[in-house]
């Protein structure tokens, strides 16, 4: 089996562009895109062209924010949008807001500085699953071809270095596989195991995107067998989480002191 990741480089995408059209022309001029290709986005330049940046000199933090932005050292304008943008905050350290946002834990609720320009700062995009399936849409219409598509972004894991990505918008690829009740090595059924396909492919897709200036937005993936049965979604709710479930109750506690 081989699966093979292709990085494609892009102009540097401005509000306003038509982000579906760019991309095709941009896959056209590295050989172009075939049935069964799955394409991972990074949703920054999905939230930049749908001018979804804000102005931090605009921004009037709340005492809530700038009680906040103590506890964390970060900027009292960067901490308002965060709160503005996140469904809920379940904790605060040094340099960061662990956040919920539509069900998906995210450092800060997905608002971020980099590669954005001066002063301002960029939040998730509109719709992402929406967005997803306009891209997936166009590509069959002007192509002809069916392909996935994925829009991820960056996110931590607990108690490891480093960031993995995560998938915040998928159109025609399972979110996961379920593996139960298929057999190991030694012949043993697996009663728990699902795959969690969408955020694989898009933490493969960011060893090409990289994190800084390398302006390569989208890859193509190709060459994907999938065994499993496909589930359209990874999220889960917090009970059935394993860190929430255990942490749930500290987290209550300190979710009321902020």
């Amino acid at each position: 089996m081989e699966l093979r990741l292709i990085g494609i480089r892009t102009p540097l995408i401005r509000p306003g562009d038509h982000l579906p059209s760019l991309l095709l022309k941009a896959l056209r001029r590295a050989g172009g895109v075939r049935e069964g290709d799955i394409l991972v986005l990074s949703s920054k330049v999905v939230a930049v062209s749908q001018g979804r940046m804000v102005r931090l000199s605009e921004v009037r933090p709340s005492p809530r924010a700038l009680r906040l932005s103590r506890k964390t050292g970060l900027d009292p304008s960067f901490v308002e949008v965060v709160l503005r943008e996140a469904d809920s905050v379940l904790g605060a350290s040094r340099g960061a807001l662990l956040t919920l946002v539509k069900g998906l834990p995210c450092a800060n609720a997905g608002v971020d500085l980099s590669n954005a320009p001066p002063g301002h700062a960029i939040l998730l995009p509109s719709h992402p699953e929406r967005f997803a399936k306009e891209l997936r849409d166009y590509v069959r219409r002007e192509e002809g071809v069916r392909v996935g598509v994925i829009l991820a972004d960056s996110t931590v894991k607990p108690l490891r270095l480093g960031t993995v990505g995560q998938a915040v918008g998928i159109s025609g690829v399972p979110g996961a596989l379920d593996c139960r009740g298929r057999t190991d090595l030694f012949g043993r059924r697996l009663r728990v195991t699902r795959r969690a396909l969408a955020d694989q492919l898009a933490t493969a897709a960011e060893l090409l995107m990289g994190e800084a200036g390398e302006r390569i937005p989208l890859v193509v993936v190709r060459g994907l067998r999938l065994e499993g049965k496909a589930v359209p979604s990874p999220a889960v709710e917090p009970e059935e989480c394993l860190y929430f479930s255990l942490l749930k109750g500290g987290l209550r506690k300190d979710r009321r002191r902020l």
